[in-house]
């Protein structure tokens, strides 16, 4: 992550989209509980609605990439590698600004249930294969293409391969998470750190942070990556039937998680500065 490098290039806001001018952004304080009815059981693993996992983040994993993260995220777990910029495809020769190429995988011992089961999961494991998921990857692509500076590294390419290694919710986020973490530790200049979070609603009930047991029993999720200094979003993306009111409560409590996760990360990077 290089600030200095960002704050000298005009920005460019296509795909930002930043926070209501009529509010102020919203700060890590507790999910809004005003509609939330008193009498709800704990959630399983004891947290409140409004609490987060607990994010643990480790650099340089990976010692042959430019930079590298892994996070746990929960029992979740994720990494990422990056490597460049190098020389980029040919249709990238006569172009001023580079490409961020993203690539997602599933280790085949991961749980959930997007892994493999049954006997592909058996063959997988026997080869040590990877599933690609190019969902996943389009969702950290979009997340990270709003801060990436590609005009710092024309013609070239930064390629960034995450893979999910333990899927037990929240997979977005913790890829999310520790590809911004490793893109900022390969050097690559960006305009912010992205954070992400997801919310899910069950009910009149909305649990930030879900882990798998609770999305698989939710009627809704929202997920929300953002730039937490630049006070704007980096993507949102809705499942479910979502009214105005709604959308707004579970967007801020997002804000709330991507807070947190942000200063996570960035005690991270403070913590172990590049040589």
């Amino acid at each position: 992550f290089c600030p200095a490098r960002a704050r000298r290039v005009a920005p460019d806001r296509r795909g930002v989209r930043p926070f209501a001018a009529s509010r102020s952004p919203p700060s890590s304080s507790a999910l809004p509980t005003a509609r939330m009815p008193s009498s709800l059981a704990p959630r399983e693993d004891a947290r409140a609605d409004a609490h987060c996992r607990a994010l643990v983040v480790a650099l340089d994993v990976v010692p042959a990439a430019a930079g590298s993260a892994y996070v746990e995220l929960g029992d979740t777990k994720a990494s990422c590698a990056v490597y460049g910029p190098r020389r980029g495809r040919a249709e990238l020769a006569g172009v001023d600004r580079g490409t961020l190429d993203v690539d997602a995988y599933r280790a085949p011992f991961a749980t959930g249930a997007r892994a493999l089961d049954g006997a592909n999961r058996a063959r997988a494991r026997g080869r040590g294969a990877r599933t690609a998921d190019d969902g996943l990857a389009r969702t950290v692509k979009e997340a990270l293409s709003a801060s990436v500076l590609t005009e710092s590294f024309p013609k070239t390419q930064v390629d960034a391969c995450v893979t999910v290694l333990d899927a037990r919710g929240g997979e977005a986020v913790a890829c999310v998470l520790a590809a911004s973490a490793a893109l900022a530790r390969a050097g690559v200049a960006c305009r912010d750190l992205v954070s992400a979070c997801e919310c899910a609603r069950a009910g009149e009930r909305m649990m930030l942070d879900p882990t798998r047991e609770e999305i698989e029993t939710s009627d809704g999720m929202v997920f929300l990556a953002q730039m937490s200094s630049m006070e704007a979003y980096a993507k949102t993306e809705t499942f479910g039937r979502w009214n105005a009111d709604e959308t707004e409560r579970a967007l801020d409590a997002c804000a709330a998680g991507c807070n947190r996760f942000d200063a996570v990360l960035r005690e991270a990077l403070r913590a172990n500065p590049r040589d």
